[in-house]
């Protein structure tokens, strides 16, 4: 019996006594639905093989494929059997996600997993739990959104498979994901929550954009169309990172919690305002004139600095350590985790200081 399917066999194992034992029926439906959803997966050799396997399905497989290649190549992410299989499924995402903060500070919510620890979200297939999560921890008094994800990583425990929705993706859409979750699968540290899901975002937005110019040049159509959706993403976060400034500083203030929720109201109604005025002239995507960012709370905000809070670290690193090198990034950063840990931030910030006063 092989390495992989004797770990692959004891985390089944564990993953269902997980499921009998623990009080919530969370983990038995969970995993439920996991463990079924692999069962009805399908090799993606044997597709590739099949006369009856559509245009569309052939196409997009061998862009998966050289997606898979570009990731272990050239960015040096860990190889994995991750994306060899595909499930058909009847929505066009995996699963709602549940996070939350406090309402009147960012402080995380975290849930407790076996084997993972502690993670500030929860997955749920079925939308209606989702939706019960939301009004249960809305009565304990925090700000929470739910959300839709379109994949997730079992960090190379299990093979994460390629699902049917992922047809109607764009190029760059697809590339990122897999490399953001084969990230995931390389470089994963216990606790280490913000590192995890900004290592993951760096590594797949800057793959990303080796992988478009690789395959259609630095002045292609495709890499202007994604200069364009960052350019878009950035300004979005930006004007959220200005929110939470004006809101952290409320919420330092020696005063109620009431006191401070109200504060916050006024000032997330001012920035809507603000924000309704701009976006017009501010993005080229519609959406982001469309949104309601009187709608946005704690955990709305707090999603988005879980995942680019603190990127410029991770472009130093990329240019000051690695020169410039994927490869070098990911492995000089898996160096740097067994030696730190947890504190693997604090250990680059050190790193890096020391190099500039070397400059």
């Amino acid at each position: 019996m092989s390495e992989h399917l004797t770990r692959t066999l004891v985390l089944i194992a564990i993953l269902l006594i997980s499921a009998c034992c623990l009080s919530s029926c969370w983990y038995t439906k969970q995993a439920a639905h996991f463990l079924s959803e692999r069962a009805r997966s399908v090799p993606v050799s044997r597709l590739v093989s099949d006369s009856d396997t559509s245009t569309e399905l052939a196409a997009f497989l061998s862009r998966v494929y050289q997606i898979r290649q570009y990731a272990l190549d050239e960015v040096g992410l860990s190889p994995t059997r991750n994306y060899t299989r595909y499930v058909t499924v009847d929505k066009d995402y995996l699963a709602d996600v549940v996070s939350a903060c406090a309402s009147d500070s960012f402080t995380r919510h975290y849930w407790k997993y076996p084997i993972l620890g502690s993670m500030p979200y929860k997955g749920f297939y079925d939308k209606a739990d989702a939706i019960k999560e939301v009004a249960r921890l809305k009565e304990a008094g925090l700000d929470v959104i739910v959300r839709p994800v379109e994949a997730f990583s079992s960090l190379g425990y299990f093979t994460d498979p390629l699902y049917s929705f992922m047809l109607r993706y764009e190029e760059d859409a697809l590339a990122e994901l897999i490399i953001h979750e084969s990230a995931h699968a390389t470089l994963f540290i216990k606790g280490a929550d913000q590192f995890n899901e900004e290592f993951a975002t760096f590594v797949g937005r800057t793959g990303t954009r080796g992988y478009l110019e690789s395959r259609h040049g630095k002045d292609s159509q495709q890499i202007q169309e994604r200069i364009a959706r960052r350019s878009d993403n950035l300004k979005f976060v930006a004007f959220l990172q200005e929110t939470a400034g004006l809101l952290e500083e409320a919420y330092e203030q020696e005063s109620s919690r009431e006191e401070k929720q109200k504060v916050k109201a006024t000032i997330i109604a001012a920035r809507a305002t603000v924000y309704a005025s701009k976006a017009g002239d501010l993005f080229t995507n519609k959406a982001y004139e469309r949104f309601d960012m009187g709608s946005i709370n704690n955990a709305y905000i707090d999603m988005y600095r879980l995942y680019e809070e603190n990127l410029e670290l991770y472009e130093a690193w990329y240019i000051d350590v690695a020169g410039g090198s994927l490869p070098v990034f990911v492995t000089t950063l898996k160096a740097l985790a067994t030696e730190s840990g947890k504190t693997i931030k604090a250990s680059m910030a050190e790193r890096l200081e020391q190099i500039a006063i070397k400059k």
